[in-house]
């Protein structure tokens, strides 16, 4: 008795917790910071009341219906971040239908810094493009240099491995007028109008648009890189640490640390998706929104732009959507959005490990 008791009010506490999930996606971080870390946390909220439910039958209690209710009512957002998909159509069955390739990648400075502590990253990257050869790519986190040394040339690198003959980049540092980090598109087809949009006049998030000619239609392409968390090395120690008894740390001070940087994150990503929706809003053209948003699909982020698009994963997507591959744990966090002007397919997470994201790409076209 004592033990249904307690499993009880940790089922009420499941529950709350979980209701909170819910409203992150609808409650601005601007309003209420804090729901959105119940938003990060909707995987394991939907698990455990499952797992209560499994608890309450087994036991033969009615109970079970309360979590029952909720996990129902979830389950819409469970396919935001697991898909089962039985299409089996390929790139080449649509390329023959008018299909083209579109792909997203925050490519992590092409691994400028060495992440990876090797000289191959760069170059299989590279190759890992040519072989994939999207017809319109959005790059995050890119970096290109004008200097001596050939080799940091990503400008030129990407032109001729992507065979694409257009592009678009917007820089938001520059050191010394010869090395340049932003954003970039590359397209095989023309790009007839160029738009950028800085956030901040200091930092790195942005977006660019592209108004891209294919055939007699035109589409416009959003590409966006959201408020990170700008987690130090210190801050991933500390995560790494937590389960680790033989390390002392202040627990304390590394959480508040931890939390001040993540409710800064969700208040100014809130801001900037308002400010790409404004501008998603005004477009003439069928548009499709590519990017790292840095934010899970129960967010607020999310949701503001998945009221009006189609989210490609959703569409076509198979097996897991996380893209994330750094050392915190993993999520979903980079995007294909398009309106329902265009239908696209064969959605797919490219587990390489290049980057600290996994590459996204989809088959696209206009219309049905």
């Amino acid at each position: 008795m004592i033990i249904k008791k307690i499993m009880w009010v940790l089922n009420i506490l499941a529950v709350i917790a979980f209701i909170l999930s819910f409203l992150a996606s609808w409650i601005s971080p601007e309003t209420l910071w804090w729901l959105a870390l119940f938003g990060l946390g909707f995987e394991i909220l939907f698990a455990i009341n499952i797992l209560f439910i499994l608890y309450w039958i087994i036991v033969k209690d009615k109970k079970f219906f309360l979590s029952l209710v909720l996990v129902i009512f979830g389950i819409g957002k469970i396919f935001g971040i697991l898909q089962i998909n039985f299409s089996s159509q390929n790139e080449s069955e649509l390329r023959e239908k008018g299909f083209i390739k579109v792909m997203s990648f925050n490519v992590r400075l092409f691994d400028l810094y060495n992440w990876f502590h090797n000289t191959e990253t760069r170059q299989r990257i590279f190759d890992f493009l040519k072989k994939e050869s999207p017809d319109i790519i959005c790059i995050q986190e890119f970096y290109t240099s004008d200097g001596k040394d050939p080799s940091f040339r990503n400008k030129e690198k990407l032109h001729h491995y992507l065979q694409a003959e257009f592009a678009q980049l917007e820089y938001t540092v520059n050191l010394n007028n010869t090395d340049h980090w932003g954003i970039a598109t590359f397209s095989k087809y023309p790009i007839i109008k160029k738009v950028s949009k800085h956030f901040a006049k200091h930092g790195g998030n942005i977006f660019i648009s592209s108004d891209i000619k294919i055939g007699m239609d035109t589409i416009r392409i959003f590409n966006t890189h959201l408020e990170s968390i700008h987690f130090g090395w210190s801050d991933y120690k500390f995560i790494q640490n937590l389960n680790n008894d033989d390390i002392e740390q202040d627990e304390l001070k590394g959480s508040l640390i931890i939390l001040r940087r993540l409710r800064k994150a969700f208040i100014k990503r809130a801001k900037q998706v308002e400010v790409l929706q404004d501008s998603i809003a005004v477009s003439p053209y069928p548009i499709i929104v590519c990017g790292d948003f840095n934010d899970t699909p129960s967010s607020y982020t999310y949701a503001i732009l998945a009221d009006d698009l189609k989210d490609a994963f959703r569409e076509s997507g198979i097996g897991s959507g996380k893209t994330y591959a750094g050392p915190f744990p993993s999520f979903r966090i980079d995007y294909i959005f398009h309106d329902k002007r265009i239908s696209s397919s064969a959605y797919r997470t490219i587990k390489e490990k290049l980057s600290d994201h996994y590459p996204i790409s989809c088959m696209v076209k206009i219309g049905k």
